[in-house]
This record gives C-alpha cells, sequence and structure tokens, in this order.
C-alpha cells in the first residue's frame, strides 16, 4: 500500500525521508481504504509500514477503519522511500530544474522524458560532495526493499500467515516492481492510498493488483 495524500504531495516537494503529514483527503482515503478492504472480507495477520509517519499513520488508520484495531504495526527502515539527500523538501520543479535542465518535474515524468531510475542514480551522484553521502541510487532502493518484503514473507510463511499488510511509498514500490521483472507500463507514479498486491511462494513474487483503488471507493 502507499501512504495517503501528504501536505508535500498538495505543495509538489521533493519528500524521501523528510516527514511530511497527512492531510485530510490523505487521512480520509487511508480510512476509506480500510472499511473497502474489511468490506470485502479481507483481514491481515501482521502490518508492517515504512518508519516515515506518512506511512505508519496510513497503516493505524486504515487498521482501525477496518476493525483490526489491536493488530500491531512493525515499523522498518527497510520500506521507507528513497532517500534524496540534500533534495528533501525542495520544489519538485526546482529539483528537476536543477539536475535535468526540465522545469516541470511531473511533466517529465508523464512524458517519459525522465524513469525513476536515471533520477534516482543522477541524485545519488549530486549528493557526493555530503559526507557522507547518504542519497539512494536505483539501485540501493531496489535492494533494500526485495530484501525487507523477502524478510517480511519469509516470516510470514514460518509462522503460517495468510496475508500481510505492507506500507510504504510510491516510488520504493515502482522501482522494486521494475527489480522483480513486472511490466508497469511505464508508469512512473502511483496513487496515494492505492493497493499493489503480491503472492509470494518462498522465492518469487507473483503481481495480482498494481495501484488499485478499487478499494478506497
Amino acid at each position: 500500500m502507499r501512504h495517503g495524500q501528504t501536505k508535500f504531495n498538495v505543495e509538489d516537494r521533493v519528500q524521501g525521508m523528510a516527514n511530511s503529514d497527512l492531510t485530510d483527503k490523505g487521512i480520509a482515503d487511508a480510512r476509506a481504504l480500510g472499511r473497502g478492504l474489511a468490506q470485502d472480507g479481507i483481514t491481515f495477520d501482521r502490518a508492517y509500514a515504512s518508519d516515515l509517519t506518512r506511512a505508519a499513520d496510513t497503516a493505524r488508520l486504515a487498521l482501525d477503519a477496518a476493525g483490526q484495531e489491536k493488530l500491531a504495526i512493525t515499523e522498518t527502515v527497510g520500506l521507507r522511500e528513497e532517500n534524496y539527500g540534500k533534495y528533501e523538501g525542495q520544489l519538485t520543479n526546482d529539483f528537476s530544474q536543477e539536475l535535468f535542465g526540465l522545469p516541470n518535474f511531473t511533466a517529465a515524468l508523464l512524458a517519459h522524458q525522465l524513469t525513476l531510475a536515471q533520477i534516482a542514480d543522477a541524485t545519488r551522484a549530486a549528493n557526493e560532495d555530503r559526507v557522507p553521502n547518504r542519497a539512494e541510487d536505483n539501485a540501493m532502493v531496489q535492494n533494500r526493499l526485495d530484501q525487507t518484503l523477502r524478510t517480511i514473507g519469509q516470516e510470514a510463511l514460518g509462522e503460517g500467515d495468510r496475508r500481510v499488510l505492507a506500507v510504504s511509498h510510491g516510488t520504493a514500490i515502482l522501482m522494486w516492481l521494475n527489480f522483480i521483472g513486472f511490466d508497469t507500463g511505464g508508469q512512473e507514479m502511483l496513487h496515494n492510498a492505492s493497493v499493489t498486491g503480491a503472492v509470494f511462494d518462498g522465492a518469487h513474487f507473483n503481481v495480482v493488483d498494481f495501484d488499485d483503488l478499487k478499494w478506497t471507493k
């Protein structure tokens, strides 16, 4: 699940590891998603979330609305968004102009002038003046998320759990989907409060839902 809408989303700012609170819409969508899942009879045996506020809050709001108030949420750094280093909090258009000479970040993504991999690799390189350089390139994000989700999946299988909730972030999720070979159709943005479902057999992930908003209706 991607977190609900945040203030930085509305302001078109680079979020990354920076914390930005959910908007009223983000809160409402997280609750609607929880209710929608419950109406479909979908319950979770365990729950995880990025330890960034927007993801952890989305997980709690959705679970509470689904009637799973007592289910604990394990917060983990492994589910965090890409680290953009010195660019976090900057307006996305300023970020795009500085790194790529493109004045409209969203338009560049929609026109496929930029890929998430290109953005991450360029961001890491542009942070080389920082010591230590905490910005992440494409491979770093992909490997981090894949290792985290595999660990979560293996633990769930070992306990006989059937369904796990993991709340993460749009760019990280899309990068991971590319990593496991899922065809995103060139999509470079996920909707807030969307669900991407995958079945894990202990070795491979099979994606069964992608950027799905049907439960928030």
